[in-house]
C-alpha cells in the first residue's frame, strides 16, 4: 500500500497529529516500527511486562499510548484492576478504541495532555511512557505530572530511544554524520533519556533501573522507510541537506542495500523506577 507522507512528519508532528495532512500515516508508522516489540510482548506478556511487577487489581496508565497494543497486552495482567491509555492524538485513541474488543472490560482509552493530566493525585499504582518524553515541549512538567498521578511505593516505566546514538553508515561519511547529527538536533527532546536518572531522582524517584538495547538494521527497514526517506525533506527545507546531497544520500543507502553493505543502529533505553514520596 502506497502511503503519502505527511510534509510535516517531523518534530512538533506528534503533538500536531490530528492537524497533518495524513493523520493515518503515524497509525501506519507505529504499526511499522514496533513489529519487534510487540512480537515480544505478545510471545510472554508476562515476561515482557515482568519490570512492571504488574498484579491483579493494579491500575495502571499507558501515556502517549498511541494505538494502544502494548495495554491491549497488558490489560489482562492487571484485572480486575484497570488500564487507561491516554493519547493528545483524536485519531490514536479512535484507533485504540477501534482495536479495542468487548473482552476488554478493564481497558479504557481516553484524549489528554500528560502535561496537564485530567486524574486525581495517586490514581495509579504504574505509569508507563514510550517514546513520549522525545516529543512533549515541557518534559519536566511531563514528569511532575506523572508522579502526581502515581501512588507512592508504584513504578513507573519510561522507554526512549537515545537519538545522539542513531549511526546510518554512508559512503560519503561525511553525509552520514550530518544526517545522524540533524536526526538528534530537529527532535524536540532528542536527548532527553541522559536526563532521566537524575530528573526522576529530583522528583523523588528511587530503586532507578536501566536497561539498553541496541536495534540493528542491515537492509532497508521500517526506520528507513518511515523516519530517514520522511526526514530528508526537512532537512533540505531547512538548508542541512542540498536537493542534490539528499538524493545522493538516500541513493548510497539503497545501493548499499542492494549490495548487502547497509547498517544503521539506535540504542534503546527501558527506565523503571520507584516513587519513594
Amino acid at each position: 500500500m502506497n502511503i503519502p507522507v505527511p510534509s510535516t512528519a517531523f518534530a512538533d508532528a506528534w503533538i500536531q497529529v490530528d492537524r497533518t495532512e495524513d493523520p493515518s500515516f503515524f497509525v501506519h508508522l507505529l504499526d511499522a516500527t514496533r513489529v519487534k516489540l510487540l512480537e515480544r510482548a505478545k510471545n510472554n506478556p508476562a515476561e515482557f511486562f515482568a519490570p512492571l511487577a504488574v498484579q491483579p487489581g493494579q491500575r495502571v496508565i499507558d501515556l502517549g499510548c498511541g494505538t494502544g497494543d502494548l495495554l491491549r497486552l497488558l490489560a489482562p495482567l492487571v484485572a480486575p484492576g484497570t488500564a487507561v491509555g491516554v493519547d493528545l492524538s483524536e485519531t490514536m485513541i479512535a484507533e485504540a478504541r477501534g482495536r479495542t474488543d468487548s473482552q476488554s472490560p478493564n481497558l479504557s482509552f481516553r484524549i489528554g495532555n500528560v502535561q496537564e493530566l485530567p486524574f486525581e493525585a495517586a490514581s495509579f499504582d504504574r505509569v508507563m511512557a514510550t517514546q513520549l518524553l522525545l516529543h512533549v515541549p515541557d518534559p519536566g512538567q511531563a514528569l511532575a505530572e506523572m508522579r502526581r498521578v502515581l501512588a507512592p511505593g508504584g513504578l513507573i516505566s519510561i522507554a526512549e530511544f537515545d537519538w545522539g546514538t542513531v549511526a546510518v553508515e554512508c559512503t560519503q561519511r561525511e553525509l552520514g554524520r550530518r544526517f545522524t547529527r540533524l536526526a538528534c538536533d530537529e527532535l524536540r527532546n532528542g536527548l532527553i533519556v541522559r536526563e532521566l536518572p537524575w530528573r526522576l531522582r529530583d522528583l523523588g524517584f528511587d530503586q532507578i533501573r536501566i536497561t539498553p538495547s541496541v536495534d540493528i538494521a542491515q537492509d532497508l527497514d521500517a526506520f528507513y522507510r518511515w523516519f530517514i526517506e520522511p526526514a530528508m525533506p526537512h532537512f533540505v527545507k531547512i538548508g542541512g541537506f542540498s536537493a542534490a546531497e539528499a538524493d545522493a544520500f538516500l541513493g548510497d543507502l539503497k545501493e548499499r542495500a542492494a549490495q548487502g553493505r547497509y547498517f544503521s543502529s539506535r540504542t534503546y533505553y527501558s527506565i523503571v523506577a520507584s516513587r519513594a514520596r
